[in-house]
């Protein structure tokens, strides 16, 4: 049982862990710090809880079916502890997403985004990111289940 939960929880952080790069120069550094900004002003940890939140009900799916008898409350009980084991990975997703930044676009660049992100729009679409992503993965979910019913067919093939 501990193999599942560990690999649910990795499963699960490696969708949201981007791999780090290391700051070998002073340009490097600068531009590390201009994507930190970018990300800490266009994103926030409500929109991390809210892409996490969209993956449980999966991850929720995977545990009732790896372990047989397993309740709806043990099963929420998971849940809320990967919501939690996760939520606390949000500072090394904020490190690694400005190491990722900083690795594809340059100083100007970067401070474009920022002077963006600054901007009464740039400031709305960080707002309304929580929502619009909770909305989009609804959207997509349903987008998702529709296309497997009109395959099942398909699908059914392979395993007979």
């Amino acid at each position: 049982m501990t193999r599942i939960l560990v690999g649910a929880l990795s499963a699960v952080f490696m969708i949201f862990a981007m791999p780090a790069v290391e700051a070998q120069d002073a340009d490097t550094a600068r531009r590390v710090e201009l994507a930190r900004q970018i990300v800490e002003t266009s994103t926030s940890e409500d929109v991390y809880r809210v892409a996490l939140e969209a993956s449980l009900p999966l991850a929720r799916q995977n545990f009732a079916a790896s372990i047989p008898g397993s309740t709806d409350a043990q099963l929420d009980e998971a849940m809320d502890i990967m919501l939690e084991i996760l939520m606390s990975t949000y500072p090394d997703v904020i490190e690694a997403s400005s190491n990722v930044y900083a690795s594809r676009f340059t100083e100007a660049e970067l401070a474009e985004l920022l002077a963006f992100y600054q901007t009464p729009v740039g400031q709305k679409l960080a707002t309304e990111l929580p929502g619009i992503t909770g909305e989009l993965a609804q959207i997509g979910e349903m987008l998702g289940g529709q296309a497997v019913q009109q395959n099942i067919g398909r699908l059914q093939a392979v395993f007979q």
